[in-house]
């Protein structure tokens, strides 16, 4: 499940990468409709893994927290699962909200909607690559340590 996560945060990196050089290097907006359909595939997909690794946390939590429930130092391994969600909740939400502002202004962009400047979407895509590269560190690094700690959990219920 790990490696599929951030195998798919990878990807969305990737497209949205190749979206945001597209959408630089189009000559009077030929290419645009490559640019609004890679756009809307990155959307997609960057939502997707956003919201699927957040369940992931939750539901490991949720899982240490009832197979350590009558263990005397539970509490400090159900307490490391939280640390976990508080690291990669936040660049998560992010990058998910930022990703769906940059497709809905530049809808407006692509529809000349007078208060839609390019410019506004080109900055949104900028945040939303920032936090999206944050994002999947994050994510990389506290699976890692998630994993860890289920290993540490299953020796403990041996």
């Amino acid at each position: 499940m790990v490696l599929a996560l951030l195998t798919s945060a990878l990807i969305s990196i990737i497209c949205f990468i190749s979206t945001f050089v597209m959408g630089f290097t189009m000559a009077a907006r030929t290419g645009l409709s490559q640019h609004v359909l890679l756009g809307l595939f990155t959307t997609f997909l960057v939502t997707l893994t956003q919201s699927m690794t957040m369940f992931y946390f939750i539901g490991t939590g949720k899982q240490v927290k009832d197979l350590v429930a009558g263990l005397p130092h539970g509490g400090d391994l159900v307490q490391r699962t939280r640390v976990f969600k508080t690291k990669v909740f936040p660049p998560a939400l992010w990058a998910m909200l930022f990703t769906m502002a940059t497709m809905i202004i530049g809808g407006g962009v692509h529809t000349r909607v007078s208060w839609t400047p390019p410019l506004l979407h080109a900055g949104l895509a900028a945040v939303s690559l920032y936090f999206n590269l944050v994002a999947f560190w994050k994510e990389g690094k506290y699976m890692i340590e998630n994993n860890m700690l289920m290993e540490e959990v299953d020796r403990l219920l041996r």
